[in-house]
């Protein structure tokens, strides 16, 4: 299966943090979850390049993510 996005990918995206459209940039970051002390690394994740909030995880993100919270349950 293709990847829809790819690290390096640059996008326009709403940023909350900065209150307006922003170019954003997609790339590998570890990800912690909320309300917990579980970090997934390598995550791929779309970033404001105006003051680097993490945006969003894309679709193809997903899968890494539930395997890391099965494997702490």
């Amino acid at each position: 299966m293709k990847s829809r996005f790819n690290a390096g990918d640059v996008v326009a995206s709403y940023c909350p943090a900065c209150g307006h459209n922003v170019r954003s940039r997609f790339e590998y970051r570890t990800v912690r979850f909320a309300r917990t002390r579980l970090r997934v690394p390598n995550v791929l994740v779309d970033v404001c390049l105006d003051c680097d909030a993490v945006l969003a995880i894309p679709s193809e993100s997903i899968p890494q993510l539930r395997e890391a919270g099965m494997a702490k349950a």
